[in-house]
C-alpha cells in the first residue's frame, strides 16, 4: 500500500522555499528579505554586476583592473577565503570562493563591493557618486558537486574571452564544446563535428 505524500507548504512559492541555493541579482527585486544561502562545505559563485561600468567606468580599464585584482585577493587573504576562479568581465566580476565561516563570505562581499565601487567612481566622504552602482544586491549561488564547479569555471573562462576577444570567439569555444561533447558521446573523433 503507498502511503500518502505530505503537500510541500512552499510549493507555490519557489523563490522563498527552505532549500534555495541562489540569491541576490534579479532574482531578489521586489521580494522580501531572507538570509543568503551559504554552505562553507561547498563552494559558493558570487557574481557583481553594474551597468554603469561603461567606458572610464569599466572594470577592465587599466586603472580600474590591477585594482580590483588586488583588492580581491587582499581581502580574501584576510578573511581566510580560498579563491578558485576570478573573471572581470568588464560591467562584472564572476568570482568562486571558499570560504571557513558564513561571516567571512558576507564581510568580504560587503567589503569589496564597497571598495570597488568607490574606487571606479571616485567618489569620497563629501563628493558622493550620486545614484546607485550596483544593479542590484551581489547574485550568490551554492556550487554542488564536480560537474557544477567544471560547468561554472568553464563558463567564467568563457566569458573571459568574449570579454578579451569578442562574441565570435566566444561562439567559437562554444561550437568547438558542443563538438567535443558529440564526439565523446558517439566515440568518433572530434574533426567529425566541428
Amino acid at each position: 500500500m503507498k502511503l500518502p505524500r505530505q503537500a510541500d507548504l512552499f510549493a507555490n512559492d519557489t523563490d522563498h522555499r527552505p532549500r534555495r541555493y541562489t540569491h541576490g541579482g534579479d532574482t531578489s527585486k521586489g521580494k522580501r528579505k531572507l538570509s543568503r544561502p551559504l554552505d562553507r562545505r561547498k563552494p559558493a559563485h558570487l557574481t557583481l554586476k553594474s551597468t554603469k561600468a561603461k567606458g572610464p567606468l569599466n572594470f577592465r580599464s587599466p586603472r580600474n583592473k590591477l585594482y580590483i585584482e588586488r583588492v580581491v585577493e587582499k581581502w580574501a587573504r584576510k578573511l581566510g577565503i580560498t579563491i578558485h576562479a576570478q573573471q572581470n568581465v568588464g560591467n562584472h566580476i564572476h568570482l568562486i570562493v571558499s570560504f571557513p565561516r558564513r561571516e567571512a563570505v558576507q564581510n568580504f562581499m560587503r567589503t569589496v563591493a564597497g571598495l570597488i565601487a568607490r574606487h571606479v567612481t571616485g567618489a569620497k566622504k563629501g563628493r558622493p557618486f550620486g545614484e546607485r552602482f550596483w544593479d542590484a544586491l551581489a547574485f550568490s549561488r551554492v556550487v554542488h558537486g564536480e560537474r557544477d564547479l567544471w560547468n561554472l569555471k568553464r563558463y567564467i573562462l568563457k566569458n573571459e574571452v568574449e570579454a578579451e576577444f569578442g562574441g565570435s570567439a566566444r561562439d567559437g569555444v562554444e561550437r568547438f564544446d558542443e563538438a567535443d561533447r558529440k564526439a565523446r558521446k558517439t566515440g568518433r573523433p572530434i574533426t567529425d563535428f566541428l
